[in-house]
C-alpha cells in the first residue's frame, strides 16, 4: 500500500494522477492501460490539480470501487486487476486506485485494437504508444532484452570489432575468436550462420549506420545556463573507452582544491569523482538503446553536474542504494562486469551514496519524472557551518559566520571567543570551529597567548 499522504503533496507525474471527481469512462481505461504499460502508478481520486483535498463522500466508496472494476475489466486487453481502496487524508476520504507494473504488456483498448488502443504514460499524460514502444512492450512480455536481439542484416567477420579485440585482448587477456564472442552474446548463431545481436552492433564498426546517437555529448557551460559553450567534447567511439573520455572532460572541467589533512595537505575535487563515474556507468549500461533519436549528455555548470540518459528509471528512488538492481541490458552488464567496468549488480548507488558523506556541499538528486529519460544531478548547496565538509578546500568560499568573524575581528583584534558568541549569537562551540577553519585555510592565525595574545587576518 503506498504512502498516500506524501503522493497528495506531490505535483503529477508518470506514477501519480489525480482527479476530484470519478473520471469518464474513457480516462479511466486510458490511465488503466498506460500505468500497467509503464511502471506503475496511482489514480487518487478526491484531490483537485492543485493538490487541494476535496475528498469523497462515505457512501462512494462501494459504487467507485465498482464501477472502475468493471469498466477495466470490460475494456482493457490483457485484462488489469488494479487495487482499490479508501484512506483518509487531512479528515477526508479519497479513493486511491493503484496500478502494478505488468507483466502482460502491451495493455490496449478491446475496441480499438492493439495498434491504436495501447497507451503509455509520459510525464503526467497519457500517449498513444507508437510502432516502436509496441516492440519494446512486446520484448517486455517475452523477457527480451534489446541488446540480445538479432539483427538479420549483419551477419560476423572478425574485422566488424577490430577495434574492440584490443579490450578483450587487454582486459580479459583472451584471444578474439567467433566463439568467444558467441559467449560474449555479440554474436548468435542461427541456421549455421553468426548473425550480429545489438549487443554485437553497438561494439561493431557498424554501429553508425544502426545506431547513429549511441554516443556521450559533454559541455561546459558558462554560469548556470546553456548559453555560452565553454568547453564541449562528443565521445562516439566505442562504450568502454566512451566512459574514461568522459570522466576526463570532466576533470578538466571542475576544480581540485588543495585540503588540510591531519597531518599533510590532500588534492580533492569539488564534486565527488567516483560517485560521477559510478552514474556515468549506469546511464550507459542502462539507457534505453531503443530509442534512436537522442544520446547520453553529462552537462557541467557553475552550480551543478547533470547527466541525462535516454530512458525511465526503473527501479523505485526509495531503492536506490538498497542493493536491488533491475537490469535493462544484461547482456551488456555482464560483458561490463567480466571487463571489470563494474563489481557487483546493485552497489554503484550505494558507493555514490558513501561518497557523498564526505561531500555534504553536494546534493544528489534523482529526477524520474520523464518518461523518455532519467537526469541525476550533482547540485552545489550553499556552505554554511553545517554542510561545509570538514577539511574544505583551500580556494572554498567562507560562510556567513566566518565572514563575520573576520569583520569582528577587523575592528576588535582582542575579541574573546566568548564576545564573538555573544555578538554573533552562536554557541561557544560553533565559534571556535569556525575560527579552527579559518586558520586551517590560513585566512586567520593568532599572535601570542590566548590571554593576552591577538588574532591577526592574512
Amino acid at each position: 500500500m503506498t504512502d498516500v499522504k506524501r503522493l497528495v503533496t506531490q505535483n503529477e507525474n508518470r506514477k501519480l494522477e489525480f482527479k476530484q471527481t470519478l473520471p469518464s469512462k474513457e480516462k479511466i481505461v486510458k490511465t488503466a492501460i498506460a500505468f500497467s504499460n509503464s511502471q506503475g502508478g496511482d489514480l487518487i481520486i478526491g484531490v483537485a490539480d492543485n493538490n487541494q483535498i476535496v475528498g469523497i463522500e462515505e457512501d462512494s466508496v462501494v459504487e467507485y470501487d465498482e464501477i472502475i472494476s468493471s469498466i477495466i475489466y470490460d475494456n482493457c486487453m490483457p485484462n488489469i486487476i488494479p487495487e482499490i481502496y479508501s484512506a483518509r487524508v487531512k479528515e477526508k476520504l479519497v479513493l486511491v486506485v493503484h496500478f502494478y507494473p505488468s507483466n502482460q504488456k502491451p495493455h490496449f483498448i478491446k475496441k480499438d485494437g492493439k495498434l491504436k488502443g495501447t497507451y503509455i504514460r509520459t510525464g503526467a499524460t497519457n500517449r498513444l504508444a507508437t510502432l516502436s514502444v509496441l516492440e519494446d512492450l512486446e520484448r517486455q512480455k517475452r523477457s527480451i532484452s534489446f541488446d540480445s536481439v538479432v539483427n538479420y542484416d549483419l551477419q560476423y567477420n572478425s574485422s566488424l570489432f577490430a577495434e574492440f579485440d584490443v579490450h578483450i585482448e587487454n582486459r580479459l587477456k583472451l584471444t578474439p575468436s567467433a566463439h568467444l564472442y558467441q559467449k560474449l552474446k555479440f554474436i548468435k548463431k542461427e541456421r549455421d550462420v553468426n548473425l550480429l545481436t545489438n549487443l554485437g552492433v553497438l561494439f561493431s564498426s557498424k554501429k553508425e549506420d544502426y545506431f547513429p546517437l549511441v554516443k556521450v555529448e559533454c559541455a561546459r557551460f558558462k554560469g548556470t545556463t546553456t548559453k555560452v559553450f565553454l568547453d564541449q567534447a562528443s565521445f562516439n567511439e566505442d562504450i568502454v573507452s566512451s566512459i574514461e573520455n568522459s570522466i576526463d572532460f570532466v576533470k578538466r572541467n571542475i576544480k581540485l582544491g588543495a585540503t588540510i589533512g591531519e597531518v599533510y595537505r590532500e588534492n580533492r575535487w569539488e564534486y565527488p569523482l567516483l560517485s560521477l563515474r559510478e552514474i556515468i556507468i549506469n546511464a550507459i549500461v542502462h539507457r534505453d538503446y531503443s530509442i534512436l533519436g537522442s544520446d547520453i549528455k553529462i552537462a557541467i555548470f557553475d552550480d551543478m553536474i547533470e547527466i541525462t540518459s535516454p530512458g525511465v528509471f526503473l527501479i523505485e528512488k526509495e531503492k536506490i542504494g538498497s542493493g536491488y538492481s533491475e537490469l535493462r541490458n544484461p547482456n551488456l552488464g555482464n560483458l561490463f562486469r567480466k571487463l571489470d567496468i563494474i563489481e557487483q549488480w546493485g552497489t554503484g548507488f550505494e558507493k555514490v551514496q558513501n561518497e557523498l558523506k564526505e561531500y555534504p556541499e553536494i546534493e544528489f538528486i534523482v529526477d524520474d519524472s520523464s518518461s523518455a529519460f532519467t537526469q541525476i544531478r550533482f547540485v552545489k548547496k550553499e556552505l554554511t557551518e553545517e554542510n561545509a565538509p570538514l577539511n574544505a578546500p583551500l580556494n572554498a568560499p567562507l560562510n556567513n559566520t566566518q565572514k563575520s568573524i573576520l569583520t569582528h575581528i577587523k575592528t576588535n583584534k582582542q575579541i574573546s571567543y566568548e564576545e564573538l558568541s555573544k555578538s554573533l549569537e552562536k554557541n561557544r562551540t560553533t565559534i571556535m570551529r569556525n575560527i579552527k577553519k579559518l586558520k586551517e585555510l590560513k585566512v586567520l592565525k593568532r599572535v601570542g597567548s590566548d590571554k593576552n595574545g591577538y588574532w591577526e587576518i592574512t
